[in-house]
């Protein structure tokens, strides 16, 4: 009888072209926080020497890593660390079987829309403290961690019952990937990104979508990610083949659509939808900049502290929002300095997590107490939820002071 032929690994070289400089640990925050983790250099590239596709995994402490990417955008021999220790993750996970909690917890595209609809009930039930012991308990996510509550109207039904507003039919058309986050928890930052992309002239449609997947692909569930990513690509590519540029809000979204798509899952027809994906703020910037459209604004007198997410410093793009804010006159707007909030999607809803995403996001409220800002700006819905969290701070979307400074038209 012939040997089975052994699955090759994914990365059959990447992993000796690291240089061992160890920048990557210097930047994770998970390893700076606990020693239960080893590292981005010894979880991606040290240990991919020696991992094999028809062996057991044996890296227990790889769940450890948030996903925050942070390693792939200091590494100077461009080894994608990040994406090695995802697959890791995802073999790990397929071996062991994952919890009930990660089930539920990927899944609130599909009861978002009901818990919405249902919001005045609902929110109330989620401060429950008997309920929260019992989540506590039961599915260990944890106690101290504030819920998102929901609202209705979901984005998605405001957009669809605002009478069409007067003059905007017949300008340059742009679509808006809203996410799941912005549609049933945060709908103002919807309502912000429509009508500030309408006082820059243009007419915004909303093309039918599903979530973008990023959930599914933080608990190591790729063949959930890919189905997610399926039905996007489906949906959005008919928008793009029109001629018409998709933008995003949610930078967690973004890196999705247009990094990982690509990169991690493989999706046909990825890279078409990528060349037409934007984040928003950049995308005003650009249109600034090659057009000239700029509405007035109006002073603000704020003090605001605005910080970057990290699956924003993975687009590598810059920081388009900083400069959008630094247009308003009267707002003082400043870098929080801080590398990361700690929260990582669900990572900081698990009660096994809490401790190591409460420690991360140390330094963020330490340099925002220090600055003592009205207002903290933030791209990402994970770092808004984490960065109230930890300062007790008004917490919103850049969008939503774009659209404050806007002028009467």
């Amino acid at each position: 009888m012939t040997k089975a032929k052994e699955k090759s690994s994914p990365f059959p070289k990447l992993p000796d072209v690291c240089v061992r400089c160890a920048t990557c640990m210097a930047a994770c925050p998970v390893s700076r926080v606990t020693p239960r983790f080893p590292g981005p250099k010894q979880a991606g590239p040290g240990a991919q020497r020696f991992r094999s596709a028809s062996e057991v995994s044996v890296d227990d402490w790889i769940e450890l890593c948030t996903g925050c990417h942070l390693c792939d955008t200091v590494c100077p021999a461009g080894v994608p660390i990040s994406e090695m220790n995802m697959m890791a993750k995802a073999k790990y996970l397929d071996e062991r079987g994952r919890t009930f909690r990660d089930w539920l917890l990927v899944r609130s595209d599909l009861f978002g829309e009901l818990a919405a609809r249902f919001s005045k009930i609902v929110n109330p039930l989620m401060k429950s403290r008997l309920l929260r012991r019992l989540l506590d308990a039961l599915l260990k996510i944890d106690l101290r961690r504030d819920l998102p509550g929901y609202e209705y109207p979901t984005f998605r039904r405001w957009f669809g019952a605002r009478p069409a507003a007067a003059g905007k039919t017949g300008r340059r058309k742009i679509a808006y990937f809203y996410g799941c986050f912005t549609n049933t928890n945060e709908t103002d930052v919807g309502k912000a990104a429509v009508e500030v992309l309408e006082a820059h002239g243009l007419e915004v449609v909303v093309p039918s979508q599903r979530c973008c997947g990023i959930p599914r692909l933080g608990v190591g569930d790729l063949r959930g990610a890919r189905e997610m990513g399926r039905r996007n690509i489906g949906l959005l590519l008919p928008t793009v083949r029109e001629g018409i540029d998709i933008v995003f809000s949610s930078t967690s979204c973004g890196l999705m659509l247009r990094h990982e798509y690509s990169r991690i899952l493989n999706l046909p027809g990825a890279e078409e939808l990528a060349g037409s994906l934007f984040d928003i703020c950049e995308f005003l910037l650009r249109l600034r900049e090659t057009d000239g459209t700029s509405p007035a604004l109006r002073p603000l007198a704020l003090r605001a502290a605005y910080f970057a997410p990290c699956h924003l410093r993975s687009l590598n793009i810059g920081f388009p929002a900083l400069e959008l804010l630094r247009m308003i006159p009267g707002l003082d707007v400043r870098m929080l300095e801080a590398d990361c909030c700690g929260l990582g999607g669900l990572y900081g809803f698990k009660k096994e997590k809490f401790p190591i995403a409460e420690e991360i996001g140390k330094d963020l409220a330490e340099a925002a107490a220090r600055m003592k800002p009205d207002v903290i700006l933030t791209d990402c819905e994970g770092c808004r939820m984490q960065v109230r969290h930890l300062t007790g701070l008004r917490t919103l979307h850049p969008l939503q002071i774009l659209r404050d400074a806007l002028k009467p038209s």
